[in-house]
């Protein structure tokens, strides 16, 4: 009895494990799962192509009268706005057009030193014989400020360099009275002689020369300098002399050979310019004459 309960027991015990090994294993035929990654698309989307920035809109022309363009463009010189004042000279402002205070555009870059805004001015029309309230031009104004660059520029612009305003002051009675005694103010000094202002005409209310101011000013490097220029000779070959003069770094030589009617883009015989001599040589206050008159 008890060996076939031993048989029994072990016989439910082999099924069980069939069972169980059945349960693990795949049926015949049957293929193990399997994960299959996804076929990349044969055309992918194309990236979309950033857009174009768009064109700047023009401003439109404001509803404006005439004098309220014109004072729009003059607030534009005196922040020294070019891009603002370039658009309103489009809409009609008038760069001549002054305020009670004899103020133009024009008049606002000659005495601020603004380049680019004389420049755009001059494009536009400005007249040079323009005066402000004290009868002066605008390169009475700059020379006064001691800007030897806009001074050259006027000079080259037209503008009477010898023009007395009601204080009986040229431009260089004003450079030296009401200026400083340092390199710019000698600068601009040498601007206007080489451009042919009179060394020698009075002050109408001291009655004294450029360099009599100086002198009474105790200016010592700007009388050295009136001192120089008024006994240099005018060479008989002014546009060699130039050359020369840049070459040497002569200051003086320069504005003696440009007042004599020196081309300032004049080449030696190697086609250099006077004024890329003067600046290769390093010779700064000769580069600064040249530069000033047009080389």
């Amino acid at each position: 009895m008890k060996t076939r309960l031993r048989a029994a027991t072990a016989a439910v015990a082999l099924a069980t494990l069939g069972f169980g090994l059945a349960g693990c294993a795949p049926e015949p035929g049957e293929a193990p799962a399997t994960t299959t990654p996804a076929k990349p698309n044969a055309d992918p989307a194309e990236t979309p192509k950033p857009e174009e920035p768009a064109e700047p809109a023009t401003p439109e022309k404001p509803d404006l009268t005439q004098a309220q363009l014109d004072q729009r463009l003059r607030d534009a010189a005196w922040a020294n706005d070019v891009a603002a004042a370039e658009q309103l000279i489009g809409w009609g402002a008038d760069v001549n057009a002054a305020d009670d205070t004899v103020q133009s555009a024009y008049l606002i870059a000659t005495s601020e030193g603004r380049g680019d805004l004389l420049r755009l001015t001059l494009k536009h029309g400005a007249d040079v014989k323009a005066l402000d309230s004290w009868d002066g031009t605008g390169l009475i104004r700059a020379a006064e400020r001691g800007h030897w660059d806009i001074s050259g520029a006027l000079i080259r612009a037209g503008v009477d360099v010898n023009h007395v305003n009601n204080l009986g002051y040229q431009a260089i009675h004003e450079a030296v009275w009401l200026g400083r005694d340092d390199p710019t103010y000698a600068a601009t000094l040498r601007v206007l002689v080489a451009g042919g202002a009179a060394l020698d005409t009075l002050s109408v209310s001291e009655g004294l020369t450029p360099l009599q101011m100086a002198e009474e000013r105790g200016f010592t490097a700007q009388a050295e300098v009136l001192r120089a220029l008024a006994a240099a000779a005018a060479p008989s070959d002014p546009a060699a002399a130039l050359v020369e003069a840049a070459q040497q770094g002569d200051t003086t030589a320069v504005v003696a050979a440009l007042r004599a009617g020196a081309d300032p883009r004049a080449t030696g015989g190697d086609g250099v310019a006077a004024l890329a001599l003067a600046e290769n040589g390093g010779h700064v206050a000769a580069a600064q004459v040249i530069r000033a008159l047009g080389g």
